[in-house]
């Protein structure tokens, strides 16, 4: 993940582009998207479902990391999930600032391993575990990266809708609701939306996740 100050260096080769919510940027070009903020759904078309979601992206993300090395997007594009603005920037724009901060590609490369193994884990999930295993790890994953230690649990004040926990689960909206409410009864969380919801135990959540791999 970039620093506030990469993407303060970088804005000034870069175009800022205000995005709505919902609409798709995308990744298929020749042209690197460093999110500025806003939250937003890394897809890619897969043959017989309309997309596959890779991730979560947000502030200090690269969306089409490949880019950067020469070797394209393996992302289709990223859905706004709330209004943010990104930062379209060229390759040899990068590979300037690269140039002068060694430091920019490494902080890259950390960035797509850790997308990498999360991906690699997401595929074993849908190809071995339960709905309800997905729900509950992107529930943890979510919590460990956007979530606000409290008394009670950890928070999240995320602006995303129950559809959008769905697509990040690789589920409908109607099953994750029910999974969801469910968690609350015995629970493992308080709250229906992602905004406001609390982890109260992630332990419970993480036995749940690694019971079904």
């Amino acid at each position: 993940m970039l620093t506030t100050d990469d993407i303060d260096r970088l804005s000034s080769d870069a175009r800022v582009e205000a995005i709505a919510r919902r609409q798709i940027v995308p990744l298929d070009g020749a042209m690197l998207a460093v999110v500025m903020h806003g939250y937003f759904r890394i897809f890619r078309n897969a043959a017989f479902v309309r997309d596959v979601t890779l991730g979560l992206a947000t502030c200090g993300d690269v969306l089409a990391p490949g880019v950067a090395f020469g070797v394209g997007a393996a992302e289709t594009g990223a859905e706004a999930l709330s209004p943010g603005h990104v930062l379209l920037l060229a390759p040899d724009a990068w590979e300037r600032h690269a140039a002068l901060d060694p430091g920019l590609n490494v902080r890259l490369a950390a960035s797509v391993g850790r997308r990498i193994a999360r991906l690699q884990k997401k595929l074993e999930q849908l190809s071995r575990a339960g709905v309800e295993a997905r729900v509950a790890s992107t529930l943890l994953e979510l919590a460990d990266d956007h979530g606000t230690p409290t008394a009670a649990g950890v928070r999240l004040d995320l602006p995303l809708s129950q559809e959008d926990l769905a697509r990040l689960s690789g589920t409908t909206r109607e099953t994750c609701s029910s999974i969801v409410a469910d968690f609350a009864r015995r629970d493992f969380v308080r709250g229906g939306r992602l905004r406001g919801l609390i982890v109260l135990d992630p332990a419970g959540l993480r036995a749940l996740a690694a019971a079904a791999i």
